[in-house]
C-alpha cells in the first residue's frame, strides 16, 4: 500500500512546524477540540520531567489546498497542537508581568505570524465550531480568558486547560527568587517546547489521507473508529456539493447520539452488531470496509438509526405516543435508563428499525428486557458481554426475518423468536439465593443513579403491578429515611453506629415533599403519626406495621423488610 501513496514523512523538531513560516487549518469534519485535564497533565508532566526532548508524537497534514488557500490541513495532530498554543498563550500572559518583549516574542512567533505592517494571522485555524473563541480568548495578542465565558464543552475544555497550565506556570514562577530567573524560566520552557520531537507527514491529496489514517490506526495510534469511518465515507463522495451534504447528514447523527451521553464509536458498534454481524470495536472497521459497497445507504442507514437510538435511550412519553402500547414501551425504557444497562439497545434497535414488518407488538420485549435487567445487571452484576451477545444474535434474527420471509409468516416468525428469546432470558436469571444475597447492597448511594434507581424500586411498589405504573412526580415526592441518617436524641442511635443499614431500601419510603419537610429526623413515634396520614399506600401500610410493632424500627426491622422486598421483587413486580 505504502507504494501507492505519495506523502512525505520527516523527524523534526515541533519549532519547524508549529513556530516555522506555515500556517495550519483544522477541517470542518475534525473531532471537537476534547482533551481533558488529564490528558493535560501527562503533557506537562512528560514537558517538565522528561530528560531531554520527547516524543510528541505524529502530525499529518494535506498539502492540497496550500497553494490555493496558505493552509495546511491537518488530518492527524489537532489536539496536540491546540494543546500547546494553549500552553503558549499562557506562557505569553505569565511573561506580559514580568518582560513585554518576550511576551510580544511569544505572541508573534509562536502563536501568530506578523507582517512588516503590524498585522497578525494565526499559526493554527480552529474548526467553525470553536474558531472565534479560540482566536478571541488564546490568540488574540490582547486575550484574556479569564473574562471569557464559555459555552460548549470544546470551549469549556480550552478554558479549563489554559487554566491548568496558567496555575502550573505561576506556581513554577512563583519559585524564582529574582526578575531574571523568572524570565530564564520562561526561557527555557519556551526552548524545551520548541524541541519537542515529532513525525511530520505530509500528503498531496485528502485521499491519500485516509490511507494514512488506516495505516497509523494499526500502528496503535489513537484514532477511533467514528475518525476514521468519517473520512473513508466522506471519501467516497467525490463531488464537494455531495460532500457537504454527507457532512451535514453525518454531524446530525453526532448530535443525535451526543444527545444520549454515548461514545459515538459505542453507537456505530452497537448499529452494526444489530444488523450486519457480531465483532469487537477493535475489528469492527475493518469488518465494516470488508462488507459496505454503499456508502451513502451506510450514511442514511447511520443517520436514521442515531434518531431510534435517541429514543430509545432518552425517551419521551412524545417520541412513543403513536405506538401499540406507547406508554408501556416509554416506561420500560425509563426503567432500563435508570439501572444503566445499555447492552438491549442492540435488540431494540432492530425491533425500532423494522417495526412495521413485524406484523405483531414487541412490547412484552420491552418489558422482558427491563425486568430480566433489574435482575441480571442491575442487582446481581452479571457479565454484560454474554447477554449482549444474545441480544445481537436476537437482533439479526429479527433483521433476517423480515427480509427473507413471506409477509403471511413473518409475524408467526417474530412471535417464536420473541418466545426463544424470553426462555433464554430466563435461562440466564439468577437464582433467588444469589439475587437476595446482592440486593442487601440495594440503598441510598451517593450518586444520582443510585438514588433515581431507588426511587425506580418504590414506585414500582407502590404501583404493585408492573403494566401500570404510577406516575409518581418526584418533584413532589421525596425519599425518605425511616430511620434518620442523623438521627436526634430519640433514636439513642449514633450516625456511626447506623452506618451499615441505615441507607438500605428497607429503611426508606415515598413521602411526599411536604411530609419530607415535617417530620424530618424525629423519633419513630411522631415520624410513624405522620406517615400513616400519607396517600401513597406503601408508605401509610409501613406506618401502620411500625405502630403495631410497638414503634420498634433498627437494624432488625430493616434487614427483614429489606428480604420481604427481595422476595416481593423477585417473585412478583419483575417475574420473566
Amino acid at each position: 500500500m505504502a507504494n501507492e501513496l505519495n506523502f512525505e514523512a520527516h523527524d523534526e523538531p515541533l519549532r519547524d512546524i508549529l513556530f516555522s513560516n506555515s500556517k495550519f487549518r483544522i477541517p470542518r469534519y475534525q473531532r471537537p477540540y476534547a482533551w481533558t485535564e488529564d490528558q493535560v497533565g501527562d503533557f506537562w508532566t512528560d514537558l517538565t520531567e522528561t530528560k531531554g526532548p520527547f516524543f510528541l508524537g505524529s502530525f499529518i497534514f494535506n498539502k492540497e489546498s496550500l497553494r490555493e488557500t496558505g493552509f495546511f490541513d491537518v488530518i492527524d495532530g489537532q489536539q496536540r497542537l491546540l494543546t500547546v498554543t494553549i500552553l503558549m498563550a499562557a506562557l505569553r500572559d505569565i511573561a506580559r508581568n514580568i518582560d513585554l518583549d518576550t511576551a510580544r516574542l511569544i505572541q508573534t512567533q509562536d502563536i501568530a505570524i506578523e507582517d512588516r505592517t503590524g498585522n497578525q494571522s494565526y499559526r493554527v485555524i480552529c474548526g467553525d465550531s470553536t474558531k472565534d473563541f479560540f482566536a478571541t480568548n488564546v490568540q488574540a495578542k490582547d486575550a484574556d480568558i479569564s473574562k471569557a465565558n464559555p459555552i460548549t464543552p470544546e470551549e469549556k475544555f480550552v478554558k479549563q486547560n489554559y487554566q491548568f497550565f496558567r496555575g502550573k506556570l505561576e506556581s513554577e514562577i512563583s519559585r524564582c527568587d529574582s526578575q531574571k530567573a523568572k524570565l530564564e524560566y520562561i526561557r527555557h520552557l519556551r526552548e524545551t517546547i520548541s524541541e519537542l520531537q515529532v513525525i511530520r507527514i505530509e500528503i498531496d491529496s485528502e485521499e491519500d489521507a485516509y490511507e494514512i489514517f488506516e495505516t497509523t490506526n494499526a500502528r496503535g495510534v489513537d484514532l477511533s473508529i467514528a475518525d476514521l469511518l468519517k473520512n473513508l465515507i466522506f471519501k467516497k463522495y467525490p463531488a464537494q456539493e455531495a460532500r457537504d451534504v454527507a457532512k451535514e447528514i453525518w454531524a446530525e447523527m453526532v448530535e443525535n447520539v451526543q444527545e444520549t451521553d454515548t461514545e459515538l464509536k459505542k453507537f456505530i458498534r452497537y448499529y452494526w452488531i444489530s444488523k450486519h454481524s457480531m465483532v469487537t470495536e477493535k475489528h469492527l472497521f475493518k469488518q465494516i470496509k470488508k462488507q459496505i459497497t454503499d456508502w451513502e445507504s451506510l450514511l442514511m442507514d447511520l443517520h436514521g438509526a442515531s434518531e431510534g437510538y435517541n429514543k430509545l435511550v432518552t425517551p419521551t412519553k412524545e417520541d412513543w405516543k403513536d405506538f401499540k402500547h406507547g406508554n408501556r414501551i416509554y416506561n420500560s425504557l425509563c426503567g432500563i435508563k435508570i439501572m444503566g444497562v445499555s447492552q438491549c439497545y442492540v435488540l431494540f434497535l432492530s425491533i425500532l428499525r423494522n417495526y412495521d414488518k413485524l406484523k405483531t407488538d414487541p412490547t412484552r420485549v420491552f418489558e422482558a428486557v427491563e425486568r430480566f435487567s433489574f435482575h441480571y445487571s442491575a442487582v446481581c452484576k452479571g457479565q454484560a458481554n454474554k447477554v449482549e451477545k444474545i441480544y445481537s444474535t436476537y437482533a439479526r434474527r429479527i433483521e433476517d426475518c423480515v427480509q427473507t420471509e413471506s409477509e403471511k409468516k413473518i409475524a408467526g416468525k417474530i412471535q417464536s423468536l420473541f418466545d426463544s428469546l424470553t426462555k433464554e432470558l430466563k435461562d440466564e436469571m439468577p437464582s433467588y439465593e444469589f439475587f437476595r444475597e446482592r440486593f442487601e447492597d440495594v440503598g441510598y448511594g451517593t450518586s444520582p443513579r443510585s438514588r433515581q434507581f431507588v426511587g425506580y424500586i418504590l414506585n414500582k411498589i407502590e404501583s404493585g403491578n408492573g403494566n401500570e405504573e404510577k406516575a409518581i412526580d418526584f418533584d413532589k415526592v421525596n425519599i425518605e429515611h425511616i430511620l434518620p441518617q442523623t438521627p436526634s436524641k430519640d433514636w439513642k442511635l449514633t450516625k456511626k453506629e447506623i452506618k451499615k443499614y441505615v441507607n438500605m431500601l428497607g429503611n426508606l419510603t415515598l413521602v411526599s415533599s411536604k411530609t419530607n419537610s415535617k417530620v424530618g429526623n424525629k423519633g419513630i413515634r411522631e415520624k410513624a403519626a405522620e406517615l400513616v396520614q400519607s396517600q401513597i399506600r406503601t408508605t401509610k401500610e409501613l406506618a401502620e406495621e411500625i405502630r403495631n410493632n410497638e414503634f420498634k424500627w433498627g437494624e432488625e426491622e430493616i434487614r427483614n423488610r429489606q428480604n420481604r422486598l427481595a422476595e416481593l421483587a423477585y417473585k412478583r413486580l419483575w417475574v420473566l
